[in-house]
């Protein structure tokens, strides 16, 4: 394909908003409900409060709250959005997956894992993180994105170009056909002309591709491209040679899920100036820099050298009410940045032009930390109870690469045998090009459909068949000859596609109520992956269930040394 295009075949807008709403919706009321269930448990005195808060389990006299255990339900659910979630959910799993959890940090922290360097190394840096981003995104919570910016955003991402276009394999038949357009022929009917002859090995006419559809090389060509202009050849490595013509561009309407992002993604940008305007405001207010100092100081030059600099007190930064910085420590920051390069980088000359990036990076730690503890954020709960999730699951992971994975290990006969009992799920998926003429009518779709069964040419009917429907209709599917795949298609299409072979026409009625009459024109058949292929997916999958079922068992023996209560009953 000359655009190395990959399809996107997306639900009608109408579709993707029901489906949202119905997701939304299951996942609100189950949410519901289990609250609902579990508060019930405390205003019957099930549920005990421990240390001030509701718990739904004791590890070691240690609590899980209720409010950990709705944090769990609900990361359950966002990994599992979009699956389908049939019958009752048993919470009860999610319940013993904070138990073993527990158990195992019990049994690291006794072992003295929890005292590691690189374990409070890590908290260290988490807490210090944690603390400056809630401060940030405490500042920047309330703010709305500009309207107009969404608007401007949202139109760069449905933007469509449309594209004629002719791939060549040989270097010499694409410089032909580029002088041929060069002399004034007709760009298309040289394209017909070049794939008649046999010269060129694909061709596209008119067709539209968003950005993302194409590769790099072409977008960054098409956006430099005037409408009506012709690129020069254009090299595609092992996939030849390609040339094009830019017909135009339009912009469809009604892209709900592109709006969301366009929103998203508004926001963001606000949020970051936001971000940068408060940040530089506190630099003006905590901040003085010696800047002849840090500007005559030359971390290149032999002397007085690294070493000697790593021990100098000279004040380059004073912060207002906080330590100030020293050259040592920029010095220190320096080293750090280029750890095991720093000599070579010396010789490079990379550094000096390194130390006022590395001395903001400096400056901007301090003085976030400071205001965020002068805030008081290190005493709000969502501070406590993020570092207290980080240290269980770094603690916890000290765990399992010290002592659970050392001991599993793999053979090829496991993987080969698993390979062989969960073989449908190493399939290639079913893929196919096709073209689509849609109509408003199921008779004129009918009609269309027999005259290309009797062997009338699908270009001919596309061009001259009555009742279509305009190609620019919002909600139309575009298969345009794309190499689909079958899986990812509506399931109304997957449907009408079922069985079908290499030459064959199909009807399919769309939801909205258009008539599609689909020519298949190429089928790649769906088949096994060679077990090569798939070998290091496999070992990741067994390797993770044996790690799984190894953790389950290390807790049910700690269960004799470390007592378990669980207050909240009949999960399931």
């Amino acid at each position: 394909m000359p655009l190395e295009l990959q399809a996107k075949n997306k639900l009608s807008t109408e579709s993707r908003k029901k489906m949202r709403k119905i997701i939304k919706a299951v996942f609100f009321t189950v949410i519901c409900i289990l609250f609902a269930a579990l508060s019930g448990y405390a205003a019957e005195g099930k549920l005990p409060e421990i240390g001030g808060k509701i718990a739904v389990a004791t590890v070691n006299d240690e609590p899980i709250t209720l409010e950990e255990f709705n944090r769990a339900i609900a990361a359950s659910h966002a990994a599992r959005r979009g699956e389908k979630m049939a019958g009752r959910i048993d919470y009860s799993k999610i319940m013993n997956r904070l138990i073993n959890t527990r158990l195992i940090v019990l049994e690291a922290r006794n072992i003295g894992l929890d005292e590691l360097p690189e374990t409070k190394k890590l908290l260290a840096d988490y807490s210090r993180e944690t603390l400056m981003g809630l401060l940030l995104e405490g500042h920047v919570r309330d703010i709305k994105a500009d309207e107009d910016e969404v608007e401007k955003i949202y139109q760069e991402m449905v933007k469509e170009w449309q594209i004629s276009s002719v791939r060549f394999e040989k270097e010499e038949a694409a410089r032909r056909f580029e002088e041929k357009i060069q002399t004034g022929n007709d760009f298309e009917e040289s394209v017909n002309k070049a794939l008649e002859d046999g010269l060129a090995k694909e061709g596209e006419i008119r067709l539209y591709y968003k950005d993302e559809d194409l590769t790099p090389q072409v977008a960054k060509l098409v956006k430099d491209m005037k409408m009506g202009s012709i690129s020069p050849m254009v090299s595609l490595g092992e996939k030849g040679f390609i040339i094009l013509r830019l017909e135009g561009v339009r912009f469809p309407e009604g892209d709900a899920e592109a709006l969301e992002k366009a929103k998203r993604e508004a926001l963001n940008q606000k949020r970051r100036q936001a971000a940068r305007d408060y940040y530089e405001d506190l630099r003006k207010k905590y901040v003085r820099i010696n800047k002849g100092l840090i500007d005559e100081l030359d971390f290149e030059s032999e002397e007085p050298g690294l070493e000697r600099l790593l021990k100098d007190e000279r004040v380059i930064v004073e912060i207002i009410g906080d330590q100030s910085i020293t050259v040592g420590e920029l010095t220190k920051g320096l080293k750090q940045k280029f750890f095991h390069g720093v000599e070579r980088a010396v010789k490079a000359k990379k550094i000096n032009e390194r130390k006022y990036e590395v001395l903001e990076n400096i400056v901007q730690n301090k003085i976030l930390l400071k205001e965020a503890l002068k805030q008081g954020i290190d005493k709000l709960d969502e501070y406590k109870n993020r570092i207290k999730e980080y240290e269980i699951s770094v603690v916890f992971g000290a765990f399992m690469q010290k002592v659970i994975t050392p001991d599993i290990k793999l053979n090829l006969e496991e993987l080969k045998t698993y390979y062989q009992e969960n073989s449908e799920e190493y399939m290639s998926p079913e893929m196919m090009r096709i073209k689509s003429v849609v109509f408003g009518k199921r008779s004129n779709a009918v009609s269309a459909l027999e005259k290309l069964r009797k062997g009338t040419d699908f270009n001919w009917v596309s061009s001259n068949a009555e009742g279509q429907v305009d190609k620019e209709t919002e909600g139309l599917l575009r298969f345009e000859g794309k190499l689909l795949i079958v899986s990812s298609m509506p399931e109304g299409v997957q449907k009408a596609l079922s069985g079908a072979k290499p030459g064959d026409f199909r009807l399919y009625e769309s939801p909205e109520g258009y008539f599609y009459a689909l020519y298949i024109y190429h089928l790649i058949p769906a088949a096994p992956q060679p077990f090569e292929n798939v070998k290091n997916k496999i070992a990741k999958e067994v390797f993770g269930d044996k790690v799984q079922e190894a953790v389950e068992d290390y807790a049910e023996r700690l269960k004799e040394y470390y007592p378990v209560k669980i207050y909240a009953k009949d999960l399931q």
